[in-house]
């Protein structure tokens, strides 16, 4: 006995996305990079949203590898670009039938971003947790003023230690002292 499953699959995305004047796509759905789809150029650019650290490099190589991975971009045009900390690689040129290239490299961009959502939520839920940490201490990790009891050292620094060699350094000078005097 078989049993027939028809899956129907909704191939409609929703991204913040513009058109530019020159009639490039700019999605700015991501949290730390924009992507713009160059349609002369068949190009895909990613640009950091704030300031270049590790962390956007990191998004946008995982980006790029995910759309090779995909097989609307060239592996071999993956490349730093003419701004600084921008990434750009070359979109592949649709050969089935049927198929548009801007709609597969918009979908692919989608399904990218939909695997990214969890780490967006994550990061910003750990600055959070820091910066309440930091502000709103629990009472185990706070003392009120007064509570703490007075030591007689003080610091991590004990005056009667000397640094290696700069105590030989002045009986050089000594020396020298003395042999210009006799």
């Amino acid at each position: 006995m078989a049993i027939d499953i028809n899956i129907e699959l909704d191939p409609r995305v929703e991204l913040k996305a513009r058109r530019t004047l020159d009639g490039n796509i700019l999605i700015l759905d991501h949290e730390d990079l924009d992507i713009v789809l160059v349609k002369e150029k068949n190009k895909c650019i990613a640009f950091p949203k704030d300031a270049m650290s590790d962390k956007v490099y990191a998004a946008q190589d995982r980006m790029f590898k995910f759309l090779s991975k995909k097989g609307v971009i060239k592996r071999a045009s993956i490349q730093g670009g003419n701004v600084f900390g921008s990434m750009e690689a070359e979109i592949q040129e649709s050969k089935i039938p049927g198929i548009d290239r801007d709609q597969a490299v918009l979908y692919s961009i989608h399904e990218y971003i939909k695997d990214e959502r969890p780490y967006f939520k994550t990061s910003n839920e750990y600055d959070e947790e820091r910066l309440d940490a930091l502000l709103r201490p629990a009472p185990e990790d706070s003392t009120e003023l007064g509570d703490v009891p007075q030591a007689a050292n003080k610091g991590s620094n004990d005056p009667s230690v000397r640094p290696y060699g700069f105590m030989y350094n002045y009986s050089l000078v000594r020396e020298g002292n003395e042999s210009e005097d006799s």
